[in-house]
């Protein structure tokens, strides 16, 4: 597949690149609504749906992709990449139309038909990832991966976040639920931009076979350093990964900040995600790989370390605290942007699938668990409400932010798992 890329003519790779930018313009908007969008909750609380089932809605894309990445890519060894993103499309459009549709079957069936969709489109999303990484493989060069995955997560975010905003400019305060139906369907409509791109884009020629997922788990598994990286991925994501949203809460119900401030807060944060993948091509050109997962781990220390310490007592603490939320943004896009590059450089031509899925799925075990894990801590009373030291007193949400920090600097002992730190590397890595 490496090989496949040399044979590419410049041209071809440019033209290649606009059709993989463009199959993730037109499906972003269905991953925004159901990963981290209000459009879905707020649909699912016209239906009367209760609290518990909004809320595990939003934790069915971690739960699947855990299950069923792994499954994915032998589908991948099997029928080739873009048949796999074909039938990602189409379940993914049938099951936003089915959203969109819940209210036909009745106010009382409504919101389970709503959730059952939403647990269908979650299975497309395990599928997707696993096919364009196979085809990033194809039509990147090494040196292109770094500017082409800044630039893809920078577009991708401005034309979401515009396109949303302006969307909640139109809703109004109470938008009829017609309204949010529309939205739905046309969202699903344009997912099936995602298999119309990749299908212009030339791969190398798929020979059909087994699933061979023994064989290409075998394979995967024998590459030392991808296993290591993938085990850091996941300590690093369990103990991160609760810390924006916790930094949010903290927010509004721990320094009683106004829910506009929060919500200012909350889209200052998603323009330094903007700001890291608009420049993170000149990063790694300027520092290498290896300096900016050095500066990454120390964000994820940093941030929640320092937000131990923002106690309401603190002068201008809402302000101390949407700074490090803002560069907790920053180093969490980054990160984003070094695992793909990672999986690309660490994958083998003949199970880049599996190599992805692999990763992935350690990834997304680590956000599930670190997530689960704060919340039964916050929601469960295992926690003193405060407490006083140094004559500082401590909130439950600021133990939380020292539980998170401690747990990253544990992490720095696995820093040396990094295929960038292993200095002989035994196993392939081609970054």
């Amino acid at each position: 597949m490496q090989d496949f890329v040399y044979s590419l003519t410049d041209a071809e790779r440019k033209r290649f690149r606009i059709y993989a930018y463009a199959s993730t313009w037109f499906g972003c908007f269905s991953d925004v609504m159901v990963d981290s969008s209000a459009i879905l909750i707020l649909y699912f609380t016209m239906l009367k749906s209760s609290n518990s089932m909004t809320m595990l809605s939003t934790s069915l894309v971690a739960i699947a992709s855990v299950f069923l990445m792994i499954p994915a890519s032998g589908l991948v060894n099997k029928i080739g990449a873009k048949k796999v993103v074909a039938w990602s499309s189409y379940i993914g459009a049938a099951s936003c139309l089915l959203m969109a549709a819940g209210p036909i079957f009745g106010l009382d069936a409504a919101k389970y038909v709503v959730f059952f969709g939403c647990s269908i489109y979650c299975i497309s999303k395990a599928l997707w990832p696993v096919g364009w990484y196979v085809v990033l493989g194809s039509i990147l060069l090494p040196n292109e991966r770094a500017s082409f995955l800044g630039f893809m997560r920078f577009s991708y975010y401005i034309l979401t976040a515009t396109t949303f905003w302006i969307i909640g400019r139109m809703m109004g305060t109470n938008p009829p639920l017609w309204f949010l139906q529309v939205i739905i369907a046309v969202i699903g409509v344009m997912v099936m931009g995602r298999t119309f791109f990749i299908s212009k884009i030339k791969l190398p020629n798929h020979v059909g076979g087994k699933l061979e997922l023994a064989r290409t788990l075998k394979e995967t598994m024998s590459n030392g350093t991808l296993v290591g990286f993938s085990v850091y991925v996941a300590f690093l994501c369990f103990a991160y990964a609760a810390v924006l949203p916790l930094t949010l809460l903290y927010m509004k119900n721990g320094l009683n900040l106004g829910d506009g401030f929060v919500q200012e807060i909350s889209a200052i944060g998603l323009v330094g995600m903007i700001a890291a993948y608009f420049i993170y091509g000149k990063l790694v050109g300027a520092m290498g790989v290896r300096n900016i997962q050095i500066m990454v781990h120390a964000i994820y220390i940093i941030t929640p370390a320092a937000l131990f310490f923002c106690g309401k007592d603190v002068p201008y603490v809402a302000y101390i605290a949407s700074a490090l939320y803002v560069l907790g943004s920053f180093g969490f896009a980054c990160f984003f942007c070094y695992l793909s590059q990672e999986i690309l450089a660490l994958a083998k031509p003949t199970s880049i699938s599996m190599a992805s899925a692999f990763v992935q799925t350690y990834q997304f075990l680590g956000t599930a668990c670190g997530r689960s894990m704060i919340s039964l801590m916050l929601g469960g009373g295992m926690l003193a409400t405060s407490w006083t030291k140094w004559g500082i007193t401590f909130s439950e949400f600021q133990t939380l932010f020292l539980f998170c920090a401690g747990l990253a600097v544990i992490c720095l002992m696995m820093i040396f798992l990094l295929p960038s730190m292993i200095p002989e590397k035994e196993n392939h890595y081609n970054p």
